[in-house]
């Protein structure tokens, strides 16, 4: 008995059914789709397959140690950076915390002093000039009021009067000193204003 030393083409019935059943027509194959015509690649076996997905898995696991790694950099940064925050604002308090102190220093001993009213009134002015100085010095500074147009964005009127000597909406007396902090208003000036009268 003669054994077929041929391999047996897996195609070969399907061409011939497609040759007996289009025996006029040519069969042409969906855009896109292998046909046993247009199989030209040699197909992949079992091992190369599981050679790909043991890589891939690989490549896997090594991407999700990479992004494990950068989220605990970026925790670790972000901790880092409050705790610097935090040290930087306390530092900054404590700073301005000891400039107030020497204030309440004196005046306590404006308080201890046996004095008259003159002088009394004299130190606590001194006092006043001294803590205006430390809040200049951080950025603070009053905002002027009286005299000048009323302004919505530094003034907060709270009381209105007509006036026949103001030609425009002007600040006649201040309630309430207002203050800036670099630029940005802390507080308004709470004012009263005088109106022009119609005539």
């Amino acid at each position: 008995m003669q054994m077929k030393s041929e391999r047996q083409d897996p195609c070969a019935d399907s061409r011939e059914l497609t040759a007996e059943n289009n025996a006029a027509e040519e069969v042409i194959a969906p855009e896109g789709v292998e046909t046993c015509d247009t199989m030209t690649g040699d197909v992949e076996t079992r091992e190369d397959l599981e050679e790909r997905l043991a890589e891939t898995e690989a490549k896997a696991a090594e991407n999700w140690n990479m992004y494990l790694r950068a989220l605990a950099d970026l925790n670790n940064y972000q901790r880092r950076m409050a705790r610097d925050l935090a040290f930087h604002i306390r530092s900054g308090k404590k700073d301005m915390i000891l400039k107030l102190l020497t204030v309440v220093d004196d005046m306590e001993r404006a308080l201890a002093a046996e004095a008259d009213y003159e002088a009394l009134r004299e130190g606590v002015e001194m006092i006043m000039r001294k803590l205006l100085d430390i809040l200049a010095a951080e950025g603070v500074e009053p905002i002027e009021a009286v005299g000048l147009p009323f302004d919505p964005n530094f003034h907060e009127a709270v009381a209105v009067c007509d006036d026949g000597d103001v030609d425009t909406d002007t600040v006649v007396d201040e309630l309430r000193r207002g203050y800036t902090y670099e630029d940005e208003v802390i507080r308004a000036s709470m004012v009263r204003v005088a109106r022009p009268t119609d005539s």
